[in-house]
């Protein structure tokens, strides 16, 4: 029979409760107290720059902690408390007391739980902000990375306090649940910011961000592409109950090779980007080909391969969508929707393996073959790749560890073995092994040298995925119809960007000429429209644009580098608004 007070804080919403794990000891009380974990948190594996990424140089975007720390120290600090391990403890109830401090408590066994509610009262935790979670902490329903917002951890770096009967008894326990939370914090607070999106951005100041260069110049080349390119839910359970073998880029990729060769027939080939090149120089072409990264450098390798004239390439409407090296393309994702069409945007993060398997899903398959997708490295100082990717092959470092940035994060795979990553590949790691789990769809990786397992996720290294009828999906697919777009809102939407960048590149070329008194005056005068307008974010990822020198020449103290700064950034604005222009041109001239 269900415990009363349990059931109470479901009722109430503040219990969450996960499988069951092995209990230890008697479920008696836990005395407490709650003392720093005093692990070494996972931000320490990040880029330290990425700690004070602001204009302001003592705005901190996230905390380490000293392993010492008390829990008023953490209060000063950040506004997120977790505990682990239910015990009325004076740490406990100083947090409890703190309406502006979100407290999540973590227990491993429900009878201790049950012993701490009686000494507190129910009436003492059923306050807005207290959450309470169970058991095994991957086994929750919804997962738990779909239950903790990300407004969660922007309220701070989560700061974590144990008992000694956890340190000592559920150990394991403990540093799974510590990592998966500090995984979120990355996600969610860190990955922002050191990511594509803002890599380029530091020092950050208020301006506008919408596109990125990138995705503006893919806009511009894939305006025949969103054209003419159906949406994804044009393939939406073509493959009911079918498998697919999704193809990453991991050093094991070569090993499986025979196994895909002897599937294609049998079972729908899904291929990263990445790993399309040795697959292909295998003799192998896929059915899929998928891209959703949006940088320039992810499509170098549609220019390496052979035109695949039986390969459809399933791409996000703003990343290289590979000219004409493929059969069919079919887009998802959506941009300047009144004159394209709305698109279905796959659920992915992180790594293109999980857009694989969203296609996968997508089709309708019940069973994949994970071959390559190991996100790890055997080398603490670089990731490792196949053979014959276009990612540089980076010599093993014999060093020793500093467990700490440059060194990669080090992982245990399931097997017991060492490898090392970085922290948005272990991010990419937990995210889909979570999303495969929740999926229900059976899941197979070739590979033990891999963190991508979980429940649902099993080693075979040639997994019997059962009959797919490969060549009626792809020749349905194949024959889809083109979407209907009004031609005349495209032109227009050619011809307005076009003006726009004329007039860009007029305004900037005016300036540049401008030798007289005004010049400075002036030239802040547009770059505040300009940051405005997206222009000046556009600009930081524009060839080899370096945003801290701009910023100390225009912002600095030494104003003597003002006008030099400002006519450096102007020359790449009009250099920008030539390139752009041009892929405008090349799409005008497709019509």
């Amino acid at each position: 029979m269900e415990n009363s007070k349990i059931a109470a804080l479901v009722e109430l919403g503040i219990l969450c409760r996960g499988d069951s794990v092995e209990q230890a000891g008697e479920g008696s009380s836990d005395a407490g107290p709650h003392g720093p974990s005093g692990h070494t948190p996972v931000c320490v594996y990040e880029n330290p720059m990425y700690q004070y990424p602001y204009e302001d140089p003592a705005r901190r975007a996230f905390s380490v902690f000293s392993a010492k720390m008390s829990v008023e120290t953490a209060m000063e600090q950040t506004r997120l408390v977790v505990f682990l391990g239910a015990a009325d403890s004076p740490q406990l109830r100083a947090c409890l007391a703190d309406a502006k401090t979100v407290v999540v408590l973590f227990e491993p066994d429900e009878r201790v739980l049950v012993h701490c509610v009686d000494s507190m009262g129910l009436a003492a935790l059923n306050i807005e902000n207290f959450f309470c979670f169970t058991g095994d902490p991957v086994s929750l329903s919804p997962a738990l990375q779909d239950l903790l917002p990300g407004a969660l951890f922007r309220m701070g770096t989560p700061a974590f306090f144990l008992t000694d009967r956890i340190r000592h008894e559920h150990g394991p326990w403990a540093e799974a649940v510590i990592e998966y939370l500090e995984i979120l914090h990355y996600r969610y607070v860190v990955y922002p910011l050191s990511g594509q999106a803002f890599a380029r951005s530091r020092p950050m100041r208020t301006i506008k961000h919408e596109l990125m260069y990138d995705q503006q110049l893919h806009a511009y080349e894939n305006v025949v592409d969103c054209t003419v390119s159906p949406s994804i839910s044009a393939l939406k359970n073509r493959a009911v109950n079918g498998g697919a073998i999704l193809v990453a880029a991991g050093p094991d990729l070569p090993e499986s090779f025979e196994y895909i060769r002897k599937n294609r027939d049998n079972a729908l080939i899904i291929c990263v980007n990445n790993a399309v090149k040795p697959l292909v120089e295998a003799g192998i072409h896929p059915h899929f080909v998928v891209i959703n990264d949006t940088s320039i450098d992810s499509g170098r390798v549609f220019k390496e391969i052979p035109r695949l004239p039986d390969t459809i390439l399933v791409g996000y409407c703003l990343s290289d969508l590979g000219g004409d090296t493929f059969g069919r393309k079919f887009l998802f994702g959506s941009f300047a929707s009144p004159v394209f069409e709305t698109r279905e945007m796959f659920r992915l993060h992180g790594s293109v393996i999980s857009t694989a398997f969203a296609l996968a899903r997508h089709l309708g398959c019940t069973s994949c073959a994970l071959v390559g997708a190991q996100l790890v490295s055997s080398d603490p100082w670089g990731l490792q790749y196949a053979r014959g990717t276009l990612k540089d092959e980076i010599m093993a470092q014999e060093k020793p560890l500093i467990n700490r940035y440059p060194q990669l994060y080090p992982v245990k795979t399931v097997f017991g073995e060492q490898l090392y990553t970085t922290i948005n590949f272990r991010d990419a790691a937990l995210w889909l092994a979570e999303t495969i789990r929740m999926s229900g769809v059976a899941c197979w990786n070739t590979s033990r040298s891999s963190i991508l397992y979980g429940p649902g996720i099993e080693h075979d290294p040639e997994p019997d995925l059962g009959t797919t009828p490969v060549r009626r999906v792809m020749a349905e697919a194949f024959r889809v119809a083109s979407p209907r777009v009004d031609r005349e809102k495209v032109r227009h939407f050619v011809q307005r960007e076009t003006a726009l960048w004329r007039s860009i590149r007029k305004a900037v070329t005016m300036v540049l000429a401008d030798s007289g008194p005004l010049f400075e005056a002036k030239g802040l005068a547009i770059l505040a429209h300009f940051d405005a307008t997206n222009v000046t974010y556009l600009v930081q990822r524009y060839n080899d644009f370096n945003n801290a020198i701009f910023h100390r020449q225009v912002f600095g103290s030494d104003t003597t580098s003002r006008e030099s700064g400002l006519r450096s950034y102007f020359e790449y604005v009009r250099s920008m608004s030539e390139t752009l222009l041009t892929a405008l041109e090349k799409a005008d001239q497709s019509f």
